[in-house]
C-alpha cells in the first residue's frame, strides 16, 4: 500500500448484549459489508486505548480498513436503570398511540398479563358455583389453589425468562440505560460517548480520505451523539476560508426541494459536492457517510423526548411526542437531515430563511453536520401487529428530517425471519437482501470525489473559537 491509495476506514458500532464478543461481529460485519470473498487482515488498533480491540485490513486496490467500536465495558449504569419508566410509556398506550413496530409485541404482552387474571375471575366463579352445589370447601380450596398456585409460577417463570434471557427485553434494557437521565448513568453515557469521539477524532487526522460511521440497533444512538460532538469540535476549523463553499446555495435550495415521496438521491449528491468543498477549505471533516440499521431512533420520540408515562392513554399523544421532540431540536440537542439554521431562535416561529453557515460566513454552523455527512437508513419492517420484522427499527425521515435516505428491506428468506429474531439477523447472511443494499449504500468501489480531497490543506487551530481537549487530556 502506497501514500497515493485511497483509503477508507468503516467504524462500525454494535448494539445489542448479544453482540458481547467483538471478533464475533466484526466478523459477520465484515462480510456483510465486503462480500463473502473478501479477503482481509487483521491488525491491531493503534488509535484507542482498548487492547481487545481489532481491525481488518483489505489489500488493493480499493484499501478498506475496518474498526469495531466496543463500548460495552464503559456501561457502569444499574442494570435496569430507566427501565421501569420506559416499559410503562410503550405498555400505558391506547392502541392508536403504539408505534406500528411495536404493536404487535404490545398486544401479546398484555394479553401475556390479562390472560392469567381472566383466569383467576374463571376460577372463583366456578369455585362460588361448586359451593353452592355442596361439594365440601376444602376440596374446592385445595383445587383452586393449586391451579392459582400453578399460574402464578407460570407467570413468573415467563416474566423471570424474559427479563433475564430474551433479546426484547435486553434490548429496552440497554437502550434504557444508556438513555437514563440519572447522574450515574450520565457518567458512563459520557466514557461510551466519549470513546468513539476520540476514536472518529484520531481517524480524521490520519491516512484516510473518507470515514463511514455504520452503526446497528443502539449502537446507532451512540454514533449520533458522538457525530455530533466531534462536529461541534471541529465545525469551524479551516485553513482557507477564501475558497467559499461553492455548493451551499445550491444545498440550501435542494433542502427546500425535499419532499416526502422523494428528493433524498439528488439532495445526498449534493452533500457529498459540499462535504468535498469543505475538505479543500482545511476542515478535516472526513466523514461522508452515516448509515443506521434496525436503530431504535425510530422511536426517539419516546425514549428521547421521554414524554410522561401516561402520556400515551390521551388522545393528543402523537401531537405532545411531537411537540416535545421538536423542542429538543430547537435546543440543538437533537439535530435533523437537512440541519435547522443555526440563526432560527429557541423560542417562536420560524424564519424563511434556509441557511447553514456559521454567522453568515463561509463556516458551517454547529448544527450542520448533515449538511455534509450522508445518512441513509436499513432495517427489515414490521407491518402494524405483526411479529415479524425489526420491532426497533423503523424509518427516521419523519422524526429526522426528509434528508435521510430510508430503506425498509424485504425479508427474503426462504423460510422467512423468526418471530423477534429479524433485529439479530442483520448480518448472519453475507447474501441476503440487506448486505447488498448495504454495499450499495457504502459503494466502496466510488472514488468519485475522493483523490481530490486527499491534498486538503491542514486546517488552522486559531480558527476554532475555544480550546477543546480530548479525552485523555482531560484526564491526565
Amino acid at each position: 500500500m502506497t501514500d497515493a491509495t485511497i483509503r477508507t476506514a468503516i467504524v462500525f458500532v454494535h448494539g445489542l448484549p448479544q453482540e458481547r464478543r467483538p471478533l464475533d461481529t466484526l466478523d459477520a460485519f465484515t462480510k456483510a459489508a465486503l462480500g463473502p470473498d473478501a479477503v482481509v487482515h487483521p491488525r491491531p488498533v493503534e488509535a484507542t486505548d482498548s487492547y481487545e480491540a481489532r481491525r481488518y485490513v483489505t489489500a488493493d486496490p480499493h484499501c478498506v480498513e475496518i474498526f469495531e467500536y466496543d463500548w460495552q465495558f464503559h456501561q457502569s449504569a444499574r442494570r435496569y436503570a430507566g427501565l421501569l419508566p420506559m416499559i410503562l410509556r410503550v405498555l400505558l398506550r391506547r392502541p392508536r398511540n403504539v408505534p406500528d413496530p411495536l404493536f404487535g409485541i404490545w398486544r401479546a404482552v398484555w394479553l401475556a398479563l390479562l390472560t392469567p387474571v381472566v383466569l383467576a375471575l374463571c376460577l372463583l366463579t366456578l369455585g362460588g358455583y361448586f359451593l353452592s352445589t355442596g361439594v365440601p370447601a376444602w376440596i374446592v380450596g385445595l383445587i383452586s389453589s393449586a391451579l392459582v398456585l400453578a399460574i402464578g409460577l407460570g407467570a413468573f417463570r415467563t416474566v423471570s425468562v424474559a427479563l433475564t434471557r430474551s433479546f426484547v427485553t435486553a434490548g429496552f434494557v440497554d437502550v434504557a440505560r444508556y438513555l437514563d437521565p440519572l447522574p450515574q448513568s450520565y457518567a458512563a453515557r459520557r466514557a461510551i460517548r466519549g470513546g468513539l469521539v476520540d476514536l472518529l477524532y484520531v481517524l480524521q487526522q490520519g491516512r484516510f480520505a473518507r470515514v463511514i460511521v455504520v452503526a446497528h440497533g443502539l449502537g446507532a444512538y451512540i454514533a449520533y451523539d458522538a457525530l455530533l460532538s466531534l462536529w461541534a469540535e471541529t465545525h469551524e476549523l479551516h485553513a482557507t476560508p477564501q475558497t467559499g463553499l461553492a455548493h451551499l446555495a445550491a444545498l440550501e435550495d435542494g433542502a427546500r426541494e425535499l419532499r416526502p415521496d422523494g428528493g433524498v438521491t439528488a439532495f445526498q449528491t449534493l452533500q457529498h459536492a459540499l462535504w468535498q468543498d469543505l475538505r479543500m477549505q482545511g476542515n478535516p471533516w472526513r466523514i461522508t457517510d452515516f448509515v443506521t440499521i434496525g436503530t431504535p431512533m425510530a422511536l426517539a420520540d419516546l425514549f428521547v423526548a421521554r414524554p410522561s408515562v401516561v402520556s400515551g392513554l390521551s388522545t393528543s399523544d402523537p401531537e405532545n411526542r411531537a411537540a416535545l421532540f421538536d423542542r429538543l431540536v430547537r435546543r440543538g440537542v437533537v439535530m435533523r437531515c437537512p440541519p435547522r439554521s443555526e440563526a432560527q431562535p429557541v423560542e417562536g416561529p420560524d424564519t424563511t430563511d434556509v441557511s447553514f453557515a456559521h454567522r453568515g460566513s463561509d463556516v458551517l454552523s454547529s448544527q450542520a453536520p448533515f449538511a455534509v455527512t450522508r445518512w441513509t437508513n436499513l432495517w427489515y419492517p414490521t407491518e402494524r401487529g405483526s411479529l415479524r420484522g425489526d420491532w426497533f427499527g423503523g424509518a427516521l425521515r419523519p422524526l429526522y428530517g426528509l434528508g435521510v435516505r430510508d430503506i425498509p428491506v424485504p425479508d427474503d428468506r426462504p423460510d422467512g425471519l423468526r418471530r423477534g429474531a429479524a433485529h439479530l439477523r442483520y448480518f448472519t447472511r453475507p447474501d441476503s437482501a440487506l448486505t447488498r443494499g448495504l454495499r450499495a449504500v457504502l459503494s466502496l468501489d466510488a472514488v468519485s470525489g475522493v483523490e481530490a480531497v486527499r491534498s486538503a490543506p491542514r486546517p488552522d487551530p486559531d480558527t476554532v473559537e475555544r480550546q477543546v481537549h480530548r479525552s485523555w487530556q482531560r484526564s491526565a
